[in-house]
């Protein structure tokens, strides 16, 4: 199924839970022209959701790429970084900027069950 990141169409697994995470990206970024940005910077849970997105779209990404993609400074992606490969959440275990980063599988898990239970929490809302 063919979907939109950031306004480039990209290829991907075409399930669900990838389209619930694109939309939430979405969603919170809506806000940044509504109030102050700076009230918004869950920068570890819009890392782990581009990469989830990435990765279903088969498209690898650098920790640079992520900060671009985010619009947010390199060091505090780097640092995020950091503290994301110590949880082990993400790969390789030594990541930087320049490194090609990837959702480790019990982070894939857990985005997974997430994605799901959000999908099926809308379904209700809309019955």
């Amino acid at each position: 199924m063919t979907r939109f990141v950031d306004g480039e169409r990209a290829e991907s697994r075409g399930d669900r839970l990838t389209e619930a995470a694109l939309a939430i990206l979405v969603n919170r970024r809506s806000r940044y022209g509504l109030l102050p940005t700076e009230l918004f910077g869950e920068w570890p849970w819009e890392m782990l959701l581009t990469l989830f997105i990435a990765d279903a779209a088969g498209k690898p990404l650098t920790g640079g790429m992520v900060a671009a993609n985010l619009a947010c400074s390199g060091p505090t992606v780097a640092r995020w970084l950091q503290h994301l490969t110590r949880s082990g959440l993400v790969l390789p275990a030594d990541a930087t900027l320049d490194d090609t980063i990837v959702l480790a599988p019990a982070a894939v898990t857990a985005i997974e069950i997430y994605l799901a239970t959000t999908i099926r929490t809308v379904q209700l809302l809309t019955e």
